[in-house]
């Protein structure tokens, strides 16, 4: 009949918007373990180092279906037959990111000490840019989202890492879905979901599930690059940690 929609019911889309190096990774590896979910790993990470328009020259391949269309339509079409998770990196999104964009998706952040979080990025490509630290993604995502008037959820990696039960029983609540005790312990391997980015999920593929953060964050000091990239990303690490999901218990 004309004027009606018949297009079939979608399930939501929970999206993890993340830093690099907050175990975004081991929150994903939970919620595969959930097994109630469809996974996705940095789907739009395709179009931003691999895509025919890609944002970053990082690498030389060109990747088909890359397109943020692509991507979007692959999400949409998964969601039509179960809710979907998928973690990402804000910067992979943040240049697309629009009111209209975001409304496909129930958004959670992820953010870290830059004091941590930075020297372990460091550690794997020394020559990231500041945009691939991420914060000023973050910060963005949350301003679109607090300026429609939308829940905000906030976790901090170390609060994550330390209380893990805590946090993500929490988060669920939040998100409207069961706690899933057994998801919190998972056998150690490599997930086919990881296909994309597999050297950088060796240490997940290790563990068995959260593990503690060190007890001091890593000196940025002795590194003067890394000095001024924790400096410009401190402010903004402090305002978003104010928003940050605290668990009672």
């Amino acid at each position: 009949m004309g004027g009606v929609d018949t297009a079939p019911p979608r399930h939501p889309v929970l999206a993890l918007w993340a830093l690099p190096r907050t175990a975004s990774t081991a929150f994903e590896r939970m919620m595969i373990e959930r097994g109630d979910h469809t996974v996705v790993d940095e789907p739009f990470s395709l179009h931003y180092y691999f895509g025919a328009e890609k944002v970053s020259g990082r690498f030389a391949e060109v990747a088909p279906a890359s397109r943020p269309p692509d991507i979007v339509a692959r999400l949409e079409d998964a969601a039509i037959r179960r809710p979907v998770f998928l973690k990402d990196m804000a910067y992979h999104v943040a240049a697309m990111a629009t009111p209209r964009f975001m409304d496909r998706f129930v958004s959670t952040f992820l953010i870290r000490d830059p004091a941590s979080a930075l020297p372990s990025l460091a550690r794997k490509w020394p020559d990231f840019t500041a945009e691939e630290t991420g914060y000023e993604a973050v910060a963005r995502l949350v301003e679109l989202e607090e300026g429609r008037g939308r829940p905000v959820v906030v976790i901090d990696s170390d609060d994550l890492c330390r209380r893990p039960e805590d946090v993500v029983r929490a988060w669920c609540v939040r998100m409207g879905i069961d706690f899933v005790p057994r998801s919190m312990e998972w056998a150690a391997g490599m997930r086919p979901e990881w296909e994309l980015w597999p050297d950088w999920y060796e240490a997940t593929a290790r563990t068995t599930g959260f593990r503690a953060p060190a007890d001091r964050p890593a000196p940025t000091s002795h590194d003067p690059r890394l000095a001024a990239e924790h400096r410009r990303c401190l402010p903004i690490y402090r305002e978003l940690r104010e928003r940050r999901l605290c668990p009672t218990g």
